[in-house]
């Protein structure tokens, strides 16, 4: 859901930018059911490292789609010669 938010808001330039956050936010979310299957401890251990693994990428996702967003290329009275 939070993936599709952000998709909507990015332009073409940068969705190679963003192509890896998204890629680990589903191999985190597969990581964690995965991690159900297994269960106990290891299960929980691997439980731990997705959810982990799921807030650096939305952090990182966020962070690109707002530097981008806020970068000097960004800027309307920006003129190149």
């Amino acid at each position: 859901m939070i993936v599709i938010i952000f998709l909507s808001f990015i332009s073409k330039r940068i969705e190679k930018r963003v192509l890896f956050p998204i890629a680990f936010t589903f191999i985190s979310i597969v990581l964690f059911f995965i991690s159900f299957i297994i269960g106990r401890w290891e299960g929980m251990g691997m439980g731990a490292v997705s959810i982990s693994l799921f807030v650096a990428s939305i952090i990182a996702l966020i962070a690109i789609v707002l530097l981008y967003k806020i970068g000097p290329n960004s800027s309307k009275n920006h003129h190149q010669y």
